[in-house]
């Protein structure tokens, strides 16, 4: 063999060898700290229908780990290989109140590297389809002239809509009953039982239910794409904070930069795809696509933000213990 046939062999097993290799070279694993059939499952089959285009026809399989919010879920994926094969679809509220009120063996900050933001779910303010009110200024001027005679749901004190409901009530001066319910329908069933007086859940949930309930605004400065006719709150003159859930994807924090970069590019096309956003819009989620250092910086801006609320939350709770 000359000298030149030498050399060009060296260069392709080189290029041929595991650290030269193309990524990804094997299926992407996407794990979702929720059940089946939710609203961050629900964006994660939706990247999953598009992504084999975008990832070098891989297929991203979707592993749902449900149980204790997230958290186990999350330390999975925090603690796997660190190649990027493996993610984590995080429901960004959910992840990082979840962390706050427990000692959480799992930090969404420092354990993780930002991928990229890929939607986000919306808070509301609904009333039972028989309700007097028709927009959320009238039930707030109601609510504030009879302070403790209105009862509320949310899917729990900690949850990101308990937390919303609390910012929601704080800042427009409201004083009523907050009845934590277990999850984001059945409290949605405490309204449409008429046994709470206004439910504080994710916008997504009027879906199938508009014989029953009705959406007073949204809890956010702008209106969602799919439900562009609920009106936000800060359009009636009220004011809010912004707790939602960013759908988030991370990569253990020891993934390459390069990786997390690829996925990221990856991940934006996947939202761009017709298909994705079509999915997302027949479960009335929207698409909403960040990169992932803006993803990041807004991720802890949004989370600063949140923490007055939470020692408040914790405050009560040692109150309410002695």
């Amino acid at each position: 063999m000359n000298f030149k046939k030498l050399i060009a062999a060296g260069a392709i097993a080189t290029l041929a060898s595991p650290a030269f290799a193309a990524f990804p070279e094997k299926p992407i694993t996407l794990v979702v700290g929720f059940g089946a059939g939710g609203g961050t499952d629900s964006y994660a089959r939706a990247l999953a229908s598009v992504a084999p285009e975008y990832i070098g026809r891989q297929p991203m399989i979707i592993v749902n780990k449900a149980g204790g919010s997230g958290v186990p879920a999350a330390k999975y994926v925090a603690d796997s290989k660190p190649d990027g094969y493996t993610l984590y679809l995080a429901s960004g509220g959910s992840f990082y109140f979840s962390t706050q009120f427990r000692k959480a063996p799992v930090d969404p900050f420092k354990d993780f590297k930002i991928v990229c933001m890929v939607g986000r779910l919306l808070p509301a303010v609904f009333v039972h389809k028989d309700s007097k009110f028709t927009s959320a200024k009238e039930l707030v001027d109601h609510v504030k002239a009879n302070p403790g005679k209105m009862r509320y749901s949310t899917p729990g004190r900690t949850s990101t809509w308990g937390i919303a409901g609390l910012a929601f009530t704080q800042r427009n001066g409201m004083k009523a009953v907050d009845v934590p319910a277990k999850g984001g329908s059945p409290a949605r069933g405490l309204l449409i039982g008429k046994q709470v007086d206004f439910s504080v859940i994710g916008v997504h949930l009027i879906n199938g239910f508009q014989d029953q309930v009705k959406a007073l605004g949204l809890i956010y400065p702008e209106r969602d794409p799919n439900n562009k006719k609920i009106p936000t709150v800060k359009e009636q003159g009220l004011k809010l904070l912004e707790v939602f859930t960013p759908m988030i994807i991370m990569a253990p924090k020891d993934v390459s930069d390069k990786r997390v970069a690829a996925l990221d590019a990856s991940c934006k096309k996947m939202t761009s795809h017709k298909a994705y956003g079509k999915l997302l819009k027949k479960a009335g989620l929207p698409a909403k696509y960040k990169a992932g250092p803006a993803t990041s910086t807004y991720y802890k801006g949004l989370a600063k933000s949140w923490d007055p609320l939470i020692n408040e939350l914790k405050a009560a709770s040692k109150k309410n213990k002695k």
